[in-house]
């Protein structure tokens, strides 16, 4: 693995973005190779006669325009200048978004993936979301987990 290709699973709820956006403010970007990357659940619905892909194609395309222009705009919040003109995007579609995430991140040998996951209280914040706990199983690197304050 390459420590120098960093993925960062971008989220888009709000309740994620502060502490991405606090790890790259505070995150020194000089000599990396930067991998913004969200996954998208896509549904596959079978029946006797066909299956169904939802989202279709047509919204496929412009889910993935959209999406693009909102994890381009958080990333340029969130690093110099000349680092965001190095930063690669990428707007996936799969069954499983951490399956899908763990495999990008093997095609370009990446040595580490960013993730952010809920703050939970009680009980239930002994454990990670079902995402992260699936890419710490699956990722072929390291993967660093971001909690909320």
């Amino acid at each position: 693995m390459n420590p120098q290709k960093i993925v960062i699973a971008m989220p888009t709820e709000e309740e994620f973005m502060p502490s991405i956006s606090r790890w790259g403010h505070e995150y020194g970007w000089t000599k990396r190779e930067v991998y913004f990357v969200h996954v998208i659940k896509k549904e596959i619905s079978v029946s006797e006669m066909s299956f169904e892909e939802i989202p279709d194609k047509i919204t496929v395309e412009n889910m993935k325009q959209q999406m693009l222009g909102f994890i381009k705009n958080k990333a340029k919040e969130m690093m110099p200048e000349r680092a965001f003109k190095k930063a690669h995007f990428e707007v996936l579609f799969a069954q499983s978004p951490a399956d899908r995430l763990a495999e990008y991140a093997k095609e370009i040998n990446a040595g580490m993936i960013v993730a952010a996951t809920r703050n939970k209280r009680g009980f239930s914040g002994l454990f990670l979301s079902s995402f992260v706990d699936r890419l710490l199983k699956l990722s072929p690197c390291d993967v660093l987990v971001l909690r909320p304050n």
